[in-house]
């Protein structure tokens, strides 16, 4: 399936200080069992999550990640979900298998978890020749795929929001930096955005979206027959599409993972619509399953 391929420079440089700062705010929270405001997760669990997601996504990348009992989460998470719909299940299925697991005592135990692991993904990423490459995913679904170039950015995205989230939650700085996001928002929602969306919210759509992230890397999504494809960005004269979506890539990061309203990010200015018919950018989030 195609994506947008991030720059390795960016998006190593960007997950290296994206994780530094998730390290700093776990080490110096004063108990994991502090709540972070709008989850169901303590700020251990969300660092457990975050342990998760470096040490998943390295071994994935260095060669393979197997362990049967996610992959029987997972299994069993898909069995009861409904197409698309169901993707958010089996994530769930997963974070709550790697919370129980990872889940330690203290901040600096958490920290130094975090620490190793996120060192090992950065290892394991400037050793990568082709971030197209595709690796087994298994706790997106039985048979899933997804490249290094995405782990690599999903990485990145989850670091971005979730280090805003424990900076809320230990009363830090919750600004999320534009260059980290820039450079890894477009390959996420590329890649994933056909995955999550809803057959049944899309029913007779059809439409050409361009979507536009400014200060990054934009990409053509075609919606038709309850699926959706995403290909290169349009060169100047090409065909017209139906709606052009420009987003600041934190805002589409907020919407994204629920942390924001659509309509909240139109007034702050961080999203708006043009193109043949602008109306359909205010359906374009609706059409996707929530993680």
């Amino acid at each position: 399936m195609w994506s947008v391929t991030p720059d390795e420079q960016a998006v190593s440089k960007a997950f290296e200080q994206e994780s530094e700062r998730i390290v700093g705010l776990v080490r110096g929270s004063r108990d994991l069992r502090e709540p972070v405001p709008g989850l169901k997760w303590t700020v251990g669990q969300l660092a457990a999550h975050l342990t998760a997601v470096y040490l998943t996504f390295g071994a994935t990348m260095r060669g393979g990640y197997q362990d049967a009992e996610l992959i029987a989460a997972v299994a069993s998470a898909v069995a009861v979900a409904d197409g698309a719909r169901g993707l958010p299940a089996t994530v769930a299925a997963a974070n709550e298998y790697a919370v129980e697991q990872l889940a330690v005592d203290g901040p600096e135990a958490a920290a130094d978890g975090l620490a190793v692991n996120a060192a090992a993904l950065l290892a394991v990423l400037a050793g990568q020749h082709d971030l197209a490459r595709e690796v087994d995913t298994p706790w997106y679904g039985e048979g899933r795929t997804r490249s290094v170039g995405t782990l690599a950015s999903l990485a990145v995205t989850e670091s971005l929001v979730h280090g805003r989230d424990l900076a809320r939650a230990v009363h830090g700085d919750a600004r999320m930096s534009q260059a980290s996001a820039a450079a890894a928002t477009p390959t996420v929602m590329s890649a994933m955005l056909p995955l999550l969306l809803d057959a049944n919210r899309a029913e007779g759509l059809e439409a050409d979206y361009e979507v536009r992230l400014r200060g990054a890397a934009g990409f053509l999504m075609r919606i038709a027959d309850g699926k959706a494809e995403c290909s290169d960005a349009l060169e100047p004269g090409e065909r017209k599409v139906d709606c052009v979506i420009s987003l600041d890539p934190r805002a589409a990061l907020l919407v994204g993972f629920g942390r924001s309203s659509l309509a909240r990010a139109i007034v702050s200015g961080g999203a708006f619509s043009t193109g043949r018919r602008p109306w359909l950018g205010l359906r374009f989030t609706t059409l996707f399953a929530t993680p």
